[in-house]
């Protein structure tokens, strides 16, 4: 078994350093000599999850359980792998599976929870989300304060920490709880991400603004961001959906209304259409397809795309400002003298709808869970249109019906 050590080892290796299509043709070679070994199939499964093959995948991880039907970890992969594909009955039952055996698998939870919101059950999936910190690799660590975590109590002569976690999105989509949460406690401290600080200072009054890394002022007790809407009992019908509850503050907005071309009838749209390809590789706009827009007469572009992360730039012409962002504060009063934001799923289309901009956001079918299935609005951002993928990756079709919304427009 020296050589399977190797190959095995070798593969792992490429598969953590990002080298996904050679650690999958060393898997291909590998199954292909040791067809009943399931370690090797579920190693091939998850390096064809991350290259976002996930009917490939799947099927991998099917053959490993057939080989060893109490792998855990590739049942929840499978369910991962069939709810990216739609198979949501599906993916809940492989879950099911593995809950009824391991009744603590928090990978399990976590898959469950996100398939319970996508769905709009947000009573039972805010339950479910509050594994993610018993996850293995979750994004965002624990907080180890002494203090302990609110749990709905009466906060009248408190002072409550609240700490954001996971992305920039995420932070400008919960923030809107804050404000309710100040008129009860005596003092609600934010810990946010240093680039979010001076936008948070709009949020409401009251607000003491903390960037991350940088000292608390006490407090009495905590909690993270995104555990506020299981705390205040949110549905679909008691979404705080007020906008805009975030404003540019008032003292950028000259500067960007010096730089902006003057108004000549045109209507000026912001484009952002790439994201970090990690966790999610398929949620980004071939640059290329944006290209089609120009037929679209009377209307001006301009970038919103901080980094292209290697996809590359379309040969639209586009106003380009971003070397004058120095942070979230900047790029609202940007955005504010837009008519309209065309975003994919990132940071950007957060802060269109938070600001109560017109933003029309394109999604591939693997859609997160906060989009929900089947609709062209969105309860969170009543500002926002959400232009779905018909079939997955195949943008071209979602940019075509884009263009004749804008003709329209």
């Amino acid at each position: 078994m020296g050589e399977f050590d190797r190959i095995v080892r070798e593969a792992v290796a490429l598969h953590e350093a990002g080298h996904y299509e050679q650690a999958l043709q060393l898997y291909d070679a590998a199954v292909s000599c040791w067809p009943n070994l399931a370690l090797l199939w579920n190693n091939r499964g998850t390096t064809l999850l991350e290259l976002a093959c996930y009917a490939e995948a799947a099927e991998s991880y099917r053959r490993a359980l057939q080989l060893a039907p109490e792998l855990h970890d590739a049942r929840v992969a499978l369910a991962s792998c069939l709810h990216s594909l739609g198979y949501l009955s599906e993916a809940q039952a492989a879950c099911d599976i593995v809950l009824q055996a391991v009744p603590g698998h928090a990978e399990a939870h976590w898959n469950q929870a996100l398939l319970l919101l996508l769905q709009g059950n947000y009573a039972m999936g805010w339950q479910e989300y509050e594994w993610r910190w018993k996850k293995r690799r979750f994004t965002s660590p624990l907080r180890p304060f002494m203090q302990p975590q609110w749990q709905g109590e009466p906060l009248t002569g408190k002072t409550i920490l609240i700490h954001a976690e996971q992305g920039f999105g995420d932070t400008l989509q919960f923030c809107r709880y804050l404000p309710s949460l100040a008129a009860s406690a005596s003092q609600v401290v934010f810990e946010c991400h240093p680039q979010l600080t001076a936008l948070m200072e709009t949020l409401c009054p009251g607000l003491t603004i903390v960037a991350k890394g940088q000292p608390l002022p006490p407090f009495d007790c905590h909690l993270p961001l995104m555990s506020l809407p299981r705390l205040f009992g949110t549905t679909l019908e008691t979404i705080p959906a007020a906008v805009p509850y975030l404003q540019p503050p008032p003292e950028r907005l000259p500067f960007w209304r010096s730089v902006v071309p003057e108004r000549n009838g045109n209507v000026r749209v912001g484009l952002c259409w790439a994201r970090k390809r990690f966790p999610d590789p398929d949620r980004c706009c071939p640059a290329a397809l944006l290209d089609g827009l120009s037929v679209c007469a009377g209307v001006e572009y301009y970038s919103l795309q901080l980094d292209t992360f290697g996809l590359g730039r379309p040969s639209l012409q586009l106003v380009d400002l971003t070397s004058q962002l120095l942070d979230f504060a900047d790029t609202a009063a940007l955005v504010s003298q837009l008519d309209l934001v065309i975003s994919v799923d990132t940071a950007v289309a957060h802060l269109a709808g938070a600001l109560g901009l017109p933003c029309w956001l394109l999604l591939s079918t693997d859609v997160d869970w906060r989009w929900l299935l089947r609709r062209e609005d969105s309860p969170w951002y009543p500002t926002m249109r959400l232009f779905r993928q018909q079939q997955p990756g195949n943008w071209a079709e979602v940019l075509e019906r884009v263009a004749l919304a804008l003709q329209d427009r």
